[in-house]
């Protein structure tokens, strides 16, 4: 199967180069024009943070809601709080710098990255809540859904496998203690570096990817929406000028925005790869993310109409039938469900 896919993507390349050099171009700028301004800063104070005595602080501070809720050592706290709030993946990248440095064990880090990795809230705020439906409000509601909608998936996913007793917590203390700020400054804008590279090489190879598929996409009733699956803004932008109403719009781009896209869950492994940092079931906690989000969404919609103007359908006669996205989110739930404990069964 790995040859047939090789081979595969050979021949594409090599018979459709003008697809490919605008997919090149399309992924390069839009690393430019929008991953990275709003990534690499969090990038940088990632890697300053778990470097420093703020970590501890923090850790201090966050260390019995952590526990409570997750059974997550203090430790984990810079993971949870940039995973929330930086943007993909900030969060595996936290995570797997504190598996680096010694911060937290393997089975820790990876329940920490089973939900730590979530869309900014730059990112909804922008460009789903005033790209799409024009309203800074409507982004806003979707980024308190999505963190939301990732708490609910580490209740049932980082609670899994947590251990009777808390793991024991950081040895980064004597060695952050006795590191200066010039060598933990260039320590994390080296790694910040490092993590932009990779996140505007998968940005890259996965719109190159959408240009080639794009003539099925095309063919497609809303295939353009599926687009989405493979490259999170790419698939916004398809979103947009789809002729669907703006309640069932909303309930996609929650979606999409839980799920990430297989760019980001790529990201997030190339990114976990070299720290040893295990990935199991992440591929099924993402989709969780995505269908709880969607459930959530379709819930508020019913239940307060009129909060917002995106909730209610602009065309009754264009709106699908009520149990539809009930069962579909519901399918969506039992697979990822199911996906986590065959992961778990062939540990």
């Amino acid at each position: 199967m790995k040859l047939l896919i090789s081979l595969a993507l050979f021949a594409a390349f090599l018979f459709c180069p003008a697809a490919c050099a605008e997919g090149v171009r399309d992924g390069l700028s839009l690393a430019a024009g929008q991953a990275l301004p709003a990534l690499f800063p969090f990038f940088l104070a990632s890697g300053l943070l778990t470097r420093s005595g703020l970590a501890q602080a923090l850790s201090r501070l966050a260390a019995r809601p952590l526990w409570a809720l997750y059974r997550l050592p203090p430790a984990a706290a810079p993971a949870v709080i940039l995973g929330l709030t930086g943007g993909y993946p900030v969060g595996t990248a936290t995570t797997a710098d504190l598996l680096r440095q010694g911060a937290l064990a393997r089975d820790t880090a990876a329940r920490v990255n089973c939900f730590c990795n979530c869309a900014s809230p730059g990112f909804c705020i922008g460009l789903a809540g005033l790209g799409i439906f024009g309203s800074a409000r409507t982004g806003a509601v979707l980024y308190g859904i999505h963190v939301l909608a990732a708490l609910l998936v580490g209740l049932f996913a980082a609670r899994a496998d947590a251990p009777v007793l808390p793991a024991p917590t950081a040895r980064t203390t004597e060695q952050t203690a006795r590191q200066s700020f010039s060598a933990m400054f260039c320590a994390a804008v080296q790694q910040a570096a490092a993590t932009a590279l990779t996140v505007t090489a998968f940005l890259t190879v996965f719109c190159i990817l959408l240009h080639l598929i794009q003539p099925v996409l095309s063919q497609l009733p809303y295939g353009n929406a599926g687009a989405g699956l493979l490259e999170l803004t790419s698939g916004l932008d398809a979103l947009d000028p789809l002729p669907l109403p703006d309640s069932v719009k909303l309930t996609l781009t929650s979606f999409l925005l839980g799920f990430g896209g297989l760019a980001v869950q790529f990201q997030a492994r190339a990114l976990a790869e070299p720290a040893g940092l295990p990935m199991r079931g992440f591929a099924a906690c993402k989709l969780l993310h995505g269908a709880l989000s969607a459930a959530l969404t379709a819930l508020l919609t019913r239940v307060f109409p009129t909060a917002l103007p995106a909730f209610a359908p602009t065309d009754a006669a264009a709106a699908p039938h009520p149990h539809l996205f009930p069962f579909l989110i519901l399918l969506l739930v039992m697979f990822a469900i199911w996906s986590g404990k065959k992961a778990k069964n062939k540990i």
